[in-house]
Order: C-alpha cells, then structure tokens, then sequence
C-alpha cells in the first residue's frame, strides 16, 4: 500500500541530502585550501592568514644543501653561511617541500635589502625568490 504525495516526500528528502552532501564537499575542499597554501616569512600576505602569528610560532625553514647545512630561503634557493647560495640545482630540491607545510618558515635573521629579504651569507642577502649583494650581511654580523 502506497501513501499518496509519499514519492513526493521521499523525493524531496534525497534531494536535501544531496545538496546537504555538495555543500560538505566544497567547505572541506575550501578548508583544505586554507591549509594547504604555505608560505615562506618574506611573501605572507600583510593581514593574511599568517599575520595573527605570534613570533614564537615561526620556525626555521628545512635544511638545505651539503650536510644539511643550509636553509631554504624560496622554493629553488638554498643558502648556508659555509656553503653560500645554491639556485635551482638538486641540493634546493628539498626547498620546495616547504610549499606542503601550513606553518610559516623564517631563514636568517637580519634584515636587509629593500624587498623583504634576509642575510643568508656572507654578503648575501636573499627573500623568497632572488638573492642580492648587501654589505649589511658581512661575515661578523649574517644570522646576528
């Protein structure tokens, strides 16, 4: 025995399952988004999803290069103060991994240049995508 408008009913209930089911789909693909958009210290968005951070909350990028004795400072550049910089050679490989990570990374600790960078060697003043000469990262004074 069928209840007459039951169809109806039973229609309209997957109906609102479905799009109940869409909707959880496209919040979790946006929340994984979110997540999943890492960014080296140097090219966080001022006011972005980053800038809530304490400092404590920053650490230091992955270890680069020979021996591991080099930070990623960009996704191809690997600078070490014994080492120098490597760009775009299998020892920066390792760098790019740091795109994959939800936390923020910070490599030196002086800064300098105009676009944001950091001493990352004697002389060498790196941001996320180049590396420039300044004499404010001298021998005596690059991770100070």
């Amino acid at each position: 025995m069928q209840i007459p408008g039951s169809r109806y009913v039973l229609n309209q209930a997957r109906g609102a399952e479905a799009t109940m089911a869409y909707s959880s789909i496209v919040f979790c693909v946006f929340c994984l988004l979110a997540l999943s958009s890492a960014c080296y210290i140097q090219n966080c968005p001022i006011g972005g999803k980053r800038s809530v951070l304490d400092v404590m909350d920053i650490r230091k990028c992955i270890p680069c290069g020979p021996r591991n004795k080099g930070h990623c400072f960009g996704p191809n550049i690997c600078c070490g103060d014994e080492l120098g910089c490597y760009f775009g050679t299998s020892e920066t490989m390792r760098c790019q991994e740091e795109n994959y990570l939800p936390s923020p990374c910070e490599s030196g600790r002086k800064s300098c240049g105009s676009n944001g960078g950091s001493c990352a060697a004697s002389g060498i003043c790196c941001n996320n995508e180049s590396c420039t000469v300044d004499q404010v990262c001298d021998q005596d004074s690059a991770f100070s």
